[in-house]
């Protein structure tokens, strides 16, 4: 009873439009005041409160802020024109630098929204004077911006690791196994598709512009090395390692480009904040929610319901759970609702956490680009000035190929896992 009665709130508000957040808090605190046990109240906002107090959480924000950096910054700018420079003369080269460029931005960022602000305005008319068209052009840049979330140190990864308690670092690595092998997919069917169509790269470029090329990305690909060799190196963790990327992606921009005035900063300060507010806020209730729920044993029902079904079985129904809500609701919020529901019923069943982190992660990256509410959809309206019918027929084939990686990597998981294993 208590269980149905906190669905039917929250789906209920959540159909009136209530924000996420509070919908799930006034489903949890009703749910919790009419059927919880004898406790005071004053638990639920100590839950609230335990939500974010969590140390690995703090690389979430520090991450956001200096995706915000990046993207309103010259260091995007020059990676885009290294890759192009270097693999632009081949068969659908410009197609595959963007394919490049959005793994490299996730590698410094890790939020896919901002890597189609960033680096769609850039190659988008480039695609379209060498012949792509607007529909392939939109379709490649939306699903490739994805890779944000898998290319560490994707926002999700981490979040899943602080609601499931799982290695960050190894669901780093999984999930960066899982982003090369749909670079892999997405470059062969850019290859494939160029040469259908006749379309030839760019001019080649000479040793002497490609070495000028790499000299005016040289900080910018320093920023990669500092996240990835800190962490992997052992003398970061995952949070030093976001607060390393801010203060060197400031250095970067303000000091070394000197294209990013103090006033500037201040004024991305502030959208970050309001962007990660509205996150730890969501994160906060949601941290109430799963305590609450777990109260109330739902995490043991379902696994109860899964019990005896093999893996394989298990992981269709979650792809499926995943999937769907990709489709309705932001990545991030996914994370937080549904990994500890499902977490409890697949590492029972003999599920690797963190095999299932970068499944989930890739899940609803392809949920970004999947209608009717996929977030990139809107995101590529308003970025390349298209209705939403032209961007959904550009996304289809995109979807597919997603689909095909998410088998593999669902299927066999040494596709994705060798560097965890490494």
């Amino acid at each position: 009873m208590p269980v149905t009665v906190f669905a039917v709130i929250m789906i209920g508000l959540l159909a009136l439009s209530v924000p996420i957040f509070l919908g799930i808090l006034a489903a949890t605190i009703g749910t919790f005041e009419i059927f919880g046990p004898q406790m005071p109240s004053l638990v639920m906002a100590q839950r609230v409160i335990e939500g974010v107090n969590v140390f690995s959480l703090l690389a979430v924000p520090l991450f956001i802020f200096a995706a915000d950096i990046i993207a309103r910054g010259q260091i995007g700018i020059r990676l885009v024109a290294l890759v192009e420079a270097l693999v632009g003369h081949v068969t659908g080269g410009l197609a595959m630098a963007t394919v490049i460029s959005c793994a490299l931005f996730g590698a410094i960022s890790g939020i896919g929204a901002a890597a189609v602000v960033s680096i769609g305005p850039l190659v988008y008319p480039a695609l379209l004077r060498q012949g792509y068209g607007r529909a392939f052009s939109a379709g490649l840049i939306l699903s490739a911006s994805t890779l944000a979330m898998l290319i560490p140190p994707g926002v999700a990864m981490i979040l899943y690791s602080v609601q499931t308690s799982a290695s960050v670092g190894s669901v780093f690595l999984a999930g960066l196994g899982a982003g090369l092998l749909f670079v892999v997919a997405l470059a062969i069917y850019v290859y494939i598709h160029a040469r259908m169509k006749g379309i030839g790269g760019t001019a080649r470029a000479t040793r002497a512009e490609r070495m000028a090329a790499a000299r005016r990305a040289g900080w910018a690909l320093g920023l990669p090395a500092v996240i990835f060799g800190g962490i992997y190196g052992g003398v970061f963790t995952p949070t030093e390692a976001a607060a390393a990327a801010c203060v060197y992606a400031i250095v970067v921009e303000c000091l070394i480009y000197r294209d990013m005035s103090l006033s500037e900063l201040f004024s991305i300060s502030r959208t970050s904040g309001a962007v990660i507010a509205t996150l730890l806020i969501l994160i906060a209730v949601g941290g109430s929610m799963g305590w609450y729920l777990t109260l109330l044993q739902v995490p043991q029902m379902i696994s109860g319901g899964l019990e005896g079904m093999p893996a394989w079985s298990i992981f269709a129904i979650v792809n499926v759970i995943f999937l769907v809500a990709g489709m309705f609701v932001d990545p991030n919020s996914a994370i937080i609702v549904l990994s500890p529901l499902i977490y409890p019923a697949a590492t029972a069943a003999g599920v690797d956490p963190t095999h299932l982190g970068a499944v989930l992660v890739l899940n609803l990256a392809i949920g970004m680009i999947s209608p009717p509410f996929g977030l990139n959809i809107f995101i590529g309206m308003t970025t390349f000035r298209i209705g939403y019918l032209e961007v959904v027929r550009s996304l289809l084939p995109f979807i597919a190929i997603a689909l095909g990686v998410l088998i593999v990597a669902t299927y066999l998981p040494t596709s994705i896992m060798w560097l965890v294993r490494l």
